[in-house]
């Protein structure tokens, strides 16, 4: 697969390279170095000698003649005349293996990259995967443990509302107790008082008897005098 796409991208940057060359570009192709001139001519003055392969842009074409700048950076824009049949538009072989040794290189070192960026986020999701199952199990163990709590707050609020009731009754137990200790009070010190009285009364009967009793007797005794 990496291979079929190697391929793909040297196919489409020859398509491009070559596209962008004939479009704007011509190759000097000659075995030998070939002249430069001044004019369209063998007779006019040599500026400079071209070699095989260099680049240049054709400006105008007169009669087997070319009109071309030259395009490398040590040339300095010169231009001049060369014989048109040394002019090719296509991309030379040397320069097409030159680029596209530049462009493996450039994508070898782009595939080398994307490889690392893969691996990278092969272990990120994979130490995503483990945060991910962990915060799966603490999930459950926290819904284990609401669960729990639930059913602990709902057996804490059954027994808080049985711990009112009694509470309540305990309550009124007691004021119960209370009111009826106040009563047997009130009723221990009845009873003493009617006991008291009641003892006083016999008292008082008993004496009252003994007077009459006492006066009978004198009575009696009186009439056998």
């Amino acid at each position: 697969m990496k291979k079929l796409l190697l391929m793909m991208f040297i196919t489409i940057g020859i398509s491009l390279i070559s596209q962008t060359g004939q479009a704007q570009k011509s190759y000097v192709m000659n075995p030998s170095k070939i002249t430069l001139r001044k004019g369209p001519g063998v007779g006019e003055k040599i500026i400079i000698m071209l070699r095989q392969d260099e680049a240049v842009q054709v400006l105008e074409t007169k009669k087997g003649w070319s009109r071309v700048r030259l395009l490398e950076p040590n040339r300095q824009n010169k231009e001049g005349w060369v014989v048109s049949g040394y002019l090719v538009n296509r991309v030379p072989w040397k320069i097409q293996t030159g680029l596209l040794k530049k462009e493996n290189a450039r994508l070898k070192e782009k595939l080398t990259k994307i490889e690392k960026e893969w691996s990278e986020l092969s272990s990120e999701r994979e130490e995503l995967s483990g945060k991910l199952e962990k915060n799966g199990t603490d999930l459950d163990a926290v819904r284990k443990r609401y669960e729990t709590l639930k059913r602990e707050a709902s057996s804490f609020l059954k027994l808080k509302k049985e711990y009112e009731t009694t509470k309540t009754k305990m309550e009124v137990a007691q004021a119960t107790t209370e009111k009826l200790t106040k009563e047997n009070v009130v009723l221990k010190s009845s009873q003493r008082n009617t006991w008291f009285l009641t003892g006083a009364a016999v008292l008082l009967v008993g004496l009252i008897f003994g007077l009459i009793m006492g006066r009978q007797q004198k009575k009696r005794k009186s009439s056998y005098y």
